[in-house]
């Protein structure tokens, strides 16, 4: 999807989009409704070459980036080092102080996707990272109840939720939830 505000410029650049293999889904002149046309169009990169990006235009991309995020390259004349940051907080892939150069259009576009797939690998990592480090948390915390109830060692209250878990057939982490709500003085509070 390309968002250009000089319909002659977008003209050029759309052609050469064409003519590099990709095809353009939708060409917008302004980003009035960004989001509702993203929404329309589910484009797989975005372009945006807009004289004077407003804030609005990046809340729409930090929408995007943070529900159905994709490579968004951004060509503007703003060169503000808060705006920059903002809008690479946004979700921008590739941010380039100056117009647009029909002629580079597909190698730029090749270094956002990459830029964004590595991003995405990043994020991805950071969020099974944490996931795994909340998992093992609650492990701790159930192994540790198990050991105060039933006088256990570390090594048994282990065994204990992994039998449990087996038993259930649910992962160990589910059954970590359910002995901490059960045997937590919070848990056993709620339950009666």
């Amino acid at each position: 999807m390309l968002v250009d505000d000089s319909p002659e410029r977008a003209q050029l650049v759309e052609e050469r989009l064409w003519a590099a293999g990709f095809e353009v889904v939708a060409v917008i002149a302004s980003a009035k409704g960004l989001l509702f046309q993203i929404q329309q169009h589910a484009p797989d990169v975005i372009l945006i070459d807009i004289e004077s990006p407003d804030r609005d235009v990046l809340e729409s991309l930090a929408v995007v980036n943070h529900h159905n995020p994709r490579p968004v390259v951004m060509f503007t004349q703003q060169d503000d080092p808060d705006y920059i940051e903002q809008a690479v907080g946004a979700g921008i892939s590739t941010y380039l102080v100056g117009g647009i150069n029909p002629e580079q259009v597909k190698p730029v576009i090749d270094v956002a996707i990459a830029q964004f797939r590595s991003f995405q690998a990043l994020r991805d990592e950071l969020h099974d990272t944490r996931i795994q480090l909340e998992d093992r948390k609650l492990i701790e915390q159930a192994k540790g109840l198990l050991m105060a109830y039933q006088q256990l060692s570390e090594d048994a209250a282990h065994r204990m939720l992994t039998r449990l878990a087996m038993d259930a057939n649910q992962r160990l982490p589910d059954v970590a939830r359910t002995v901490l709500a059960t045997l937590s003085p919070k848990g056993k509070g709620k339950s009666r």
